[in-house]
């Protein structure tokens, strides 16, 4: 009977019938712990009502990049050491205590800065584990869809904000910061359901072994870009909106619809395509996304704008996810996923930035033209990168 349920599994993309079971609770563990992190949006509101200025609030919501970096960096090393389950429960313990214990360091500029790093601490070395955990549980029948849904429950934890926003006006700041770190204890607990995944080879050093191949700078750079398209969105889009008195809803309601439904359906069929040629489609309909919101004067566009761009988001981390470890086996994918996470976050924390310059010159629209012009430049790279050995060939 068991053989028959594993044979089951295997058919149906996993390594045996309890990886099935396992899959879903490590969908469920990134669940929380994102449903945790969320709440990192009412964050600019906590420290204005607690009394820091613009530029403080700034500063402190910005400088969680270095050690999300870095930690990104550092999980590979961190999974060959101690494995990866026990990387994943530092993780979402590190997440857990830095959101957590704003509710008493809120006021204070340097010890909520303490808090802000070690919540991007655990925000690095979370996502590259759990990527690695995930992908143990998969064979290569489904390899790609499964990442894909794995990677759509981050978008499905956006509910945390609007909940949070209701503690806060009603129950105030302990039962906020309480109630983000309720999820995360409940990750906490689920991974102790999970069998261990097997450790990644070490190396030595940072242990990013097969992370470091000059075939992997395309991807990297890719999945580069595709964090400062999505940074835009999160940083500077909800502003330029209210500038033009456009509902926030006409943009980040259609945007998650088709992130979802890309996600869980259509990447079904799509996942059989060529990882480079989806990319290369993602940034297509990423510059067709912010040339309608450019363009938008209106809803209308505007949904049409977040339609398309919620399809090049739904495609972009996840397939780069499964390009940089093609053809590798489990226990050497942790190298390539931590330094694919790192280029990702790079690109969604430290754009910003130089974006706000842009913007301060030459508004919004012009910079999300400007976007949209550099979303085409890298699918024609990626393009180019696909022809040519069909070219070589001919």
């Amino acid at each position: 009977m068991g053989g028959q349920k594993d044979e089951a599994a295997v058919a149906a993309g996993f390594i045996d019938a309890r990886a099935r079971v396992e899959f879903i609770a490590i969908c469920l563990v990134g669940f929380f712990f994102s449903f945790t992190n969320n709440y990192s949006s009412l964050l600019a509101i906590v420290f204005e009502r607690s009394g820091h200025s613009l530029p403080d609030a700034g500063l402190l919501l910005s400088l969680f990049a270095i050690p999300a970096i870095l930690a990104a960096l550092l999980s590979s090393a961190a999974c060959a050491r101690i494995g990866v389950l026990p990387t994943i429960r530092v993780a979402i313990f590190l997440t857990m205590i830095g959101m957590g214990s704003f509710a008493f360091t809120r006021e204070s500029f340097w010890l909520s800065l303490l808090s802000r790093l070690v919540q991007g601490a655990g925000v690095g070395l979370f996502l590259p584990a759990a990527m690695v955990y995930s992908q143990s549980r998969i064979n290569r029948k489904r390899f790609v869809y499964f990442i894909t849904v794995f990677s759509a429950v981050v978008p499905l934890a956006a509910i945390a904000p609007p909940i949070g926003a209701w503690t806060l006006e009603r129950y105030g700041f302990a039962s906020l910061f309480a109630e983000a770190a309720l999820p995360s204890a409940l990750a906490i607990a689920l991974t102790y359901a999970l069998r261990m995944a097997q450790r990644p080879n070490n190396t030595g050093g940072l242990n990013l072994g097969a992370g470091l191949q000059r075939r992997l700078l395309l991807p990297y750079a890719t999945v580069m870009i595709g964090g400062l398209l999505y940074g835009y969105s999160t940083s500077y889009l909800a502003a330029d909106l209210h500038e033009r008195t456009i509902a926030l809803a006409a943009f980040f309601v259609p945007s998650s619809i088709s992130l979802v439904a890309m996600r869980f359906a259509a990447m079904r069929v799509l996942a059989a395509v060529a990882l480079p040629i989806l990319v290369a489609a993602s940034l297509g309909t990423y510059a067709l996304g912010f040339a309608l919101i450019a363009l938008a004067s209106g809803p209308l566009v505007m949904i049409a704008g977040a339609l398309a761009y919620g399809i090049g988001n739904s495609i972009m981390l996840p397939v780069v996810a499964a390009w940089v470890v093609e053809g590798l086996e489990p226990q050497d994918r942790s190298g390539p996923q931590a330094v694919n996470i790192s280029f990702f976050y790079f690109g969604l924390y430290a754009t910003p930035w130089p974006i706000a310059h842009l913007i301060g010159a030459v508004g919004y629209v012009t910079t999300e033209w400007v976007i949209a012009a550099i979303a085409v430049a890298m699918m024609a790279v990626v393009l180019a990168f696909v022809m040519r050995p069909a070219r070589a060939g001919a």
